[in-house]
């Protein structure tokens, strides 16, 4: 049995978009496919598959690689983002081991949030002398991806301030 789900995560939101995977896998929900706003997934055992998102800096089959000889599956892509599931083993699922890795994956999402937010303000900014109706819909989207990527931004200085601190 399938069942589709649709449902919304915003781009600094990943971690939220995996508990959220990793709890309908314990209800026996396991992803079978990834869209825009959309997962598809089919039943099976609870709990079996542990779930978690990483977005890459660009296509990387070596790394794919290595992570498929680790006994992690690749269950789909979406843009940059990849989702990554592998067994249950009680242990925690976890991608990156230190904090550089951390830190350097929240840069690849802060900078897809600041330029998308950017190009979206810009272009706001640039209707406003012609009056075009996107206007608004551009200066609010623009000020919203800027202004939502704001927590993980200070997380991501606060992590960094903290690595610095234990130098």
């Amino acid at each position: 049995m399938n069942k589709v789900v649709h449902k919304a995560f915003l781009l600094w939101d990943w971690e939220k978009e995996a508990a959220w995977l990793n709890e309908m896998s314990r209800q026996g929900w396991q992803l079978k496919r990834v869209g825009w706003c959309s997962y598809e997934f089919e039943q099976g055992e609870p709990g079996r598959w542990q779930y978690q998102l990483e977005m890459l800096q660009k296509n990387d089959p070596d790394y794919i690689a290595f992570l498929e000889d680790t006994g992690i599956q690749v269950v789909g892509k979406l843009f940059s983002w990849v989702y990554l599931r592998r067994e249950n083993d009680g242990t925690p699922f976890e991608l990156f081991s230190d904090t550089d890795s951390i830190l350097r994956h929240m840069d690849r999402v802060l900078t897809v949030c600041y330029v998308i937010g950017g190009v979206n303000l810009f272009f706001g900014l640039t209707d406003l002398a012609g009056g075009f109706p996107h206007t608004l819909l551009n200066l609010g989207l623009g000020a919203l991806i800027c202004l939502g990527a704001l927590p993980l931004a200070r997380r991501r200085h606060k992590l960094a301030q903290k690595r610095k601190m234990q130098e």
